[in-house]
């Protein structure tokens, strides 16, 4: 709704901007009694408690709204403090004198010699205290931060929280951003096909007539940069994280949480064109009678580690080069122009609900569009 008002208009509507100041926790909805005893039923200023009239959330949040949203600067707070600025690498030192011991543990102090063997003294000070004491040639490893040249992406709103659309606290916490984004958009899209309760479906078919294509390109990239960078840092990370990771971690947790089916889960994966593709296999599926019902979709994430690698490439545009030109965020994405500067990267999902013709009128469900041909070709670019 609101990206269609965007793409279409260019700015909100009164109800768009409604919508996007619940969705970034600005206004919060209140029923009941104030400080100043009168009953109150409508919005509230999320800061400040005070009661805001609907007519004047556009006038008071709007710009807040429009820098907070979209394809913008990259935002630290949405990525865990990540910073293109200051892009995190390590510099790997060999110490050319000894340094001072350092108080560890005994396995800590085992740990250390083995991996760095006669440069590292270790001693039993006694009273379970151990003492390490690097020597020279010891290798180390030395945080620094460099500049990078990848500034914009399309980012969630700024504040955007999905314990908000009612996910329990304990499941936004286990699981990966992705899964977070998939779960939202696939209740969105039910909503918009006029479906409050899932379970509507199994009054009109049976539960393995309803399937899910949809895919991503990566899968739960935070979940993986915990393993293979906080789990070498030991910083604590859940135990089962490696489930999170999976491509199709995503619709094993909207089955498990929203549609309760056993029909066919196919888990697409094509980049850039996972959607369109999870459009076709889902199209197939419900032509070959596997299902009447299929969600269909994309869903990825934006991380440092993907950002950077795609810059490596030189596939994505660059922000250095494109703010040199005039440019602002807003203008950098021009995927079909001869200016185009490569794609720009972003992150969440989008879903569909397919079914056919027969069921959707048979649910009452209204038909934004029909799904004549699907198509697949590669060529030899």
């Amino acid at each position: 709704r609101t990206r269609w008002e965007m793409e279409k208009e260019g700015l909100f509507s009164l109800e768009g901007c409604v919508e996007m100041a619940w969705l970034l926790g600005l206004v919060s909805h209140f029923d009941g009694r104030l400080p100043s005893g009168e009953t109150y039923s409508g919005w509230v200023d999320s800061k400040t408690k005070s009661p805001i009239a609907d007519l004047d959330i556009k006038t008071q949040y709007e710009t807040y709204i429009l820098e907070h949203t979209g394809i913008r600067l990259v935002e630290p707070e949405l990525f865990g403090g990540y910073s293109p600025h200051r892009k995190l690498f390590y510099q790997q030192v060999s110490i050319d004198q000894e340094m001072k011991p350092i108080e560890v543990s005994k396995e800590e102090a085992l740990a250390f010699r083995r991996q760095h063997g006669d440069h590292c003294e270790v001693w039993d000070a006694g009273a379970d205290r151990w003492l390490v004491r690097l020597k020279k040639g010891a290798q180390i490893y030395v945080p620094k931060a460099l500049q990078f040249d990848r500034l914009v992406a399309g980012q969630i709103p700024t504040g955007w929280d999905p314990a908000r659309y009612g996910i329990p606290r304990d499941i936004v916490d286990q699981v990966d951003p992705v899964t977070l984004f998939t779960l939202v958009s696939v209740a969105e899209s039910l909503m918009s096909a006029g479906i409050t309760d899932p379970y509507e479906f199994y009054e009109y078919v049976h539960v393995t007539e309803v399937g899910n294509t949809s895919g991503g390109g990566v899968g739960g990239m935070l979940a993986q940069q915990k393993m293979y960078g906080r789990r070498q840092l030991e910083q604590p990370i859940q135990k089962d994280i490696l489930q999170e990771s999976f491509i199709n971690t995503m619709p094993a947790w909207v089955n498990m949480l929203l549609l309760s089916s056993s029909g066919p889960i196919k888990t697409v994966v094509g980049a850039c064109a996972t959607a369109a593709e999870s459009v076709a296999v889902g199209v197939e599926t419900i032509q070959s009678g596997k299902a009447r019902v299929v969600v269909v979709g994309g869903y990825d994430d934006f991380q440092e580690e993907g950002s950077y690698e795609f810059a490596n490439m030189g596939a994505t545009s660059n922000t250095v080069d494109e703010l040199a030109r005039g440019r602002e965020p807003s203008e950098m994405s021009r995927p079909t122009t001869t200016t185009r500067n490569g794609f720009m990267e972003a992150h969440g999902a989008g879903i569909q609900i397919l079914t056919t013709a027969r069921l959707a009128v048979q649910m009452g469900m209204p038909i934004y569009g029909i799904v004549a041909f699907t198509n697949t070709a590669t060529d030899k670019e």
